[in-house]
């Protein structure tokens, strides 16, 4: 008998004809469980170091430090899928996140704890690239948005259930039984890849020496639609570090159900947009979600009452949510196979950027002119990046109809 595996023959992404084939469905479970030891550990990692440091500035350092590395590795980590074994390089990342893990339980002191958040960023960023790459080749190619859309499940029921799950385990049990149950559900991730069958068919020995190179580092045929990606994550920044402050200085109750009704839009949303995405296109798809975001943005900005900030939710969730999937999606069908990984790493820089400038920003306007100025602000910036977008996708299509053109005289 060879070796036991969850599927009895290699699967490669040409052969792949039907959607909920095994490896995919064993893949989103994976995906979950990845990103419920994320969820878990997000939300706390603050409230842990400033057990250690009574300094506010330091634990925000301890926190943010893991996005920096995240953002610092993705090029790398993008060049590196494209040439080694995706499926290897997903077990070692989950091992590695598991490790660091258990770093912050074992050492309880603050350069150890950078250290190990550094260690931590490195893996995540490889993991959460690998993870679609490696997912990619199990979805038939014209159905890469819905995969993608079904793909994210999981992650986003994680995102609903994982962070009160690591408040409570926090609260009853203290913060080391987390993190051992957090690298726990990492090398249980780890352990079921080790079943996944992977393609014995696919090269992955780069022939001779590999060079770094812009080239191997970043997608640039996909760089305008990392930057439209980025936007969403800009909004998603300024909406999460700003929008509790926002409603403690309008003395809204309960705006936490903003998260809420948006995770649970998102969800439902996640079931069908995949199918839209493809069947669609990718510029009407964006251009809704961007106005749609921009209207959200609006809404948050003026908002005085609770219910106006759960349709703002609503709204944000669908514009985010298309927005995001469809883009990722043309990332993926933009490049050749044996590019996806760095085609997604430069989708995902676009997004660690946007993330992280958002909140810096969003403290310079909203300090000098108000909450309001800043959401209208955004809402203004997501209308100006579709006009940039709508003139990169008139481009294409002109260059596309004078090749055709070319081609056809030939």
């Amino acid at each position: 008998m060879g070796e036991k595996s969850i599927i009895a023959e290699d699967q490669g992404e040409e052969s792949v004809k039907s959607l909920w084939n095994t490896p995919f469905i064993f893949l989103v479970l994976i995906s979950f469980i990845t990103a419920m030891s994320f969820n878990m550990i997000y939300v706390i990692i603050s409230k842990y170091a400033m057990g250690v440091t009574s300094s506010l500035t330091i634990a925000g350092f301890v926190a943010g430090v893991f996005s920096i590395a995240a953002l610092i590795i993705r090029p790398f980590a993008g060049m590196t899928v494209d040439m080694v074994n995706k499926k290897t390089l997903c077990i070692i990342a989950n091992v590695v996140i598991g490790v660091s893990v258990l770093g912050y339980a074992i050492f309880q002191n603050i350069p150890m704890l950078f250290f190990f958040r550094i260690v931590h960023g490195f893996a995540f960023g490889v993991s959460s690239t690998v993870n679609i790459a490696l997912v990619a080749k199990y979805i038939p190619r014209n159905r890469i948005g819905e995969g993608l859309g079904y793909f994210g499940l999981g992650q986003v029921v994680a995102q609903v259930i994982s962070p009160p799950m690591g408040v409570y385990i926090v609260d009853a049990y203290g913060f080391q039984l987390l993190f051992i149950v957090i690298a726990l559900l990492s090398f249980i991730g780890a352990a079921l890849l080790t079943l996944l069958r992977y393609p014995k068919s696919e090269k992955t020995e780069p022939k001779g020496k590999t060079k770094v190179t812009i080239h191997s580092l970043f997608a640039k045929e996909v760089m305008v639609f990392a930057a439209i990606g980025g936007m969403f994550s800009f909004g998603n920044g300024i909406v999460s570090s700003f929008l509790l402050l926002l409603g403690q200085e309008r003395s809204i109750a309960n705006i936490s159900l903003f998260f809420s009704v948006g995770a649970l839009v998102l969800f439902i949303l996640r079931l069908f947009v995949g199918r839209i995405v493809d069947r669609k296109g990718l510029t009407l798809v964006v251009n809704v979600s961007l106005v749609v975001t921009a209207v959200s943005m609006f809404l948050i900005g003026v908002a005085p009452v609770l219910s106006l900030l759960l349709v703002a939710a609503v709204l944000k969730s669908i514009g985010q949510g298309a927005g995001q999937i469809s883009l990722q999606t043309a990332c993926i069908k933009r490049v050749d196979p044996s590019r996806v990984g760095v085609a997604t790493s430069t989708f995902y820089i676009g997004a660690d950027i946007g993330q992280g400038v958002g909140p810096m920003i969003g403290g310079a306007i909203s300090a000098s002119f108000g909450y309001t100025a800043l959401f209208v602000v955004c809402a203004a910036l997501m209308l100006i990046s579709m006009i940039f977008f709508n003139l990169h996708q008139r481009k294409e299509n002109t260059i596309n109809k004078k090749s055709a053109s070319i081609f056809n005289n030939a």
